[in-house]
This record gives C-alpha cells, sequence and structure tokens, in this order.
C-alpha cells in the first residue's frame, strides 16, 4: 500500500513547492504595484504594512498548525466553542483548545485578522457554525 502513495506524497510536495513561488511571485507582485501606483507614500506604507501584516498571520498559522505535526488526517478532535476558555463566545478559546495552543496566542492572531477588516465577520460566521462544548 506504501509504495502507491509514494508518487502521491511526491505530487503533493511538488504541488506545495509550486503554491509557495506562486505565493511569493504574488506578495513581490502586489509590493511592487503598490510601489508604483499613484497613492500617496502614507498610503503605500499602510498597503505594504498589511500585505506583510497578513503575511506574518499566515506564518504564524502554519508554524502553530503544520511545524506541531497536526493534521487533518490524524486529528480525531472535534472543534467546539469553548467554555472555561470563553472572552465573547469561546471561538478562539475552541480554537485554542483544538490546536494544543494558548488561547491568548489565537485571540492577539483573531485580532491583527480582525483590523484587516474580515475578521469581525469571520468570528460571527464561526460563532455560528461551531458548535458549543458540551462540558
Amino acid at each position: 500500500m506504501m509504495n502507491y502513495l509514494k508518487p502521491l506524497q511526491m505530487s503533493y510536495s511538488y504541488s506545495m513547492v509550486l503554491f509557495g513561488v506562486f505565493s511569493v511571485v504574488l506578495i513581490v507582485w502586489a509590493i511592487i504595484d503598490c510601489l508604483n501606483s499613484k497613492r500617496k507614500d502614507i498610503e503605500k506604507l499602510i498597503w505594504i504594512i498589511i500585505i506583510f501584516s497578513l503575511n506574518v498571520i499566515g506564518v504564524a498559522i502554519y508554524f502553530m498548525i503544520a511545524k506541531r505535526g497536526i493534521t487533518m488526517a490524524k486529528n480525531t478532535k472535534k472543534l467546539f466553542r469553548s467554555k472555561k476558555n470563553k472572552m465573547i463566545a469561546g471561538v478562539c478559546g475552541g480554537l485554542g483548545e483544538y490546536l494544543e495552543v494558548d488561547p491568548t496566542v489565537v485571540r492577539l492572531i483573531w485580532v491583527l485578522f480582525a483590523l484587516t477588516g474580515s475578521g469581525i465577520l469571520a468570528y460571527i460566521v464561526a460563532w455560528i457554525i461551531i458548535p458549543e462544548s458540551k462540558h
């Protein structure tokens, strides 16, 4: 069975490398486009900070999930909103428990995400979709 999975693993790693290269090209393109635009210098600076902030959030999520060895296939836990680590609705506390990280770190990342504008809507959607813990 493992021999059949070898080409799939190689194909998966190759596609991840292509995705990484594509992501770097998009980031560089966005920065160059921003710098060449006719926006004011302060607007350019704000947009570059936003571009870098979103990338930092992505890297933080990668290190919290992928580097810790947590994958969807291995993880059989269910995601619930937390009752004991609850600030508003328990979404960040539940994510922290699920990912086995401090919920405060998840909250800080979520605040950064909220500053981009879509974090509040994402929190409300998560509040509706993720069931509350029974214990």
